[in-house]
């Protein structure tokens, strides 16, 4: 989930909650920077369509999006089927 804090920090948190968060500061060029833990001192920034309208979060090189990818996608490194596991 994404959330506006106070000062117009981001806040990344998975759905559940029980995963790490990440918070990033606005910069003048309409990126973010990530404040700490794993993101710090990294990228986060919009990636929009020809439209305009936002397609995903590219978070230091991991694309974040409202749909998990399409199995038929490539995806660089590929995908475990069983999911996303625990560090």
């Amino acid at each position: 989930m994404l959330h506006l804090r106070t000062g117009r920090v981001l806040e990344l948190t998975a759905l559940g909650g029980a995963t790490r968060t990440a918070r990033f500061q606005p910069e003048p060029d309409g990126t973010w920077t990530g404040l700490d833990g794993h993101y710090a001192g990294e990228p986060l920034r919009v990636v929009r369509r020809a439209d305009g309208t936002v397609d995903h979060l590219d978070q230091a090189g991991f694309v974040c999006t409202r749909t998990p990818y399409d199995p038929a996608a490539e995806v660089p490194g590929g995908v475990d089927a069983q999911g996303r596991q625990a560090d």
